[in-house]
């Protein structure tokens, strides 16, 4: 049993007349008592009772009313749903991000559900191998990750450049200006940023301080920044992490300054070449591109 006929016989019990409920539907209506009659042959049994010109519906008719109703209109529901989801107003976006970028996601997601309010999200944290392997599996469609990428197959829009900070613990007084040498750091307990893969942060650092004649004292090397930056304000050590990591935190509750010379971190929204993003992927990328002008 096709759509068709749930919707003929649903117009016939609205119309209350097998002639009005032809007129609707732009057809004779012969061919739509056939229908009828072809629905009740179907089923084994009698949806209406004729009487005259005007329509009665039995029990079962009532049933089958209903049911064609319900069936009609989640079609007609999810006919929208896909077509809204076609064109980017509806849907769910998987976005992968390293924990110190996180920092990018509150104004363009405030902006996408001003925009789109039937659009949601779903995020996953790690580090940037780890948003790559999502990447690669699918799992997610954009990621936002720092440099340097391991994967060869990878479109991307630059986001920022940004410095490493240094982050002292409170009623450290290692440093009281905007800077700090990095020669001033290598008698300090450090805690730096390290993901997997390849030549990252930790690397860079570690060569700036080996370039100045000296090993740092790295007690701690974590891939999660939230982590470094719990641990220095409990006293642990001085935290080495990229500066937008500031903002995880309250505005002034941390102490930090720029490391000279300057070691630049670079970030990205990233997504697989070739694939075709879906209509709410791309318009979150627009959205994310124009809130950091």
């Amino acid at each position: 049993m096709d759509l068709k006929k749930f919707l003929y016989f649903v117009t016939i019990v609205e119309e209350g007349q097998i002639t009005r409920a032809a007129n609707r539907l732009h057809m004779a209506q012969p061919p739509l008592s056939l229908q009828l009659k072809a629905v009740e042959e179907e089923l084994g049994v009698t949806l209406i009772e004729r009487n005259n010109k005007n329509i009665e519906l039995t029990q079962a008719g009532w049933i089958f009313y209903h049911r064609a109703k319900e069936i009609l209109n989640s079609v007609d529901g999810m006919l929208l749903e896909v077509k809204e989801q076609g064109i980017g107003i509806r849907g769910k976006l998987s976005i992968g991000t390293v924990m110190s970028c996180v920092s990018y996601l509150p104004r363009a997601i405030h902006t996408s559900q001003q925009r789109y309010p039937a659009v949601t999200f779903q995020l996953w944290e790690g580090d940037s191998h780890r948003v790559e392997e999502l990447l690669q599996s699918r799992v997610i469609e954009l990621g936002i990750t720092r440099f340097p990428l391991e994967s060869d197959n990878l479109e991307m829009v630059p986001l920022s450049v940004e410095p490493l900070v240094a982050v002292q613990p409170p009623n450290w007084n290692v440093f009281s200006r905007n800077e700090v040498s990095i020669k001033e750091l290598h008698k300090h307990p450090l805690m730096v940023l390290h993901g997997q893969g390849g030549k990252g942060i930790f690397e860079m650092f570690l060569e700036m301080c080996q370039s100045f004649d000296f090993n740092p004292n790295i007690i701690c090397e974590s891939p999660d920044v939230a982590t470094l930056l719990t641990l220095a304000d409990s006293g642990v050590g001085i935290a080495i992490v990229p500066k937008l990591a500031i903002d995880l935190r309250p505005k002034g509750t941390l102490s930090y300054a720029e490391i000279t010379p300057v070691i630049k971190s670079d970030t990205a929204l990233i997504w697989i070449k070739n694939r075709r993003l879906s209509k709410v992927a791309k318009h979150f990328k627009e959205i994310l591109r124009s809130s950091l002008g």
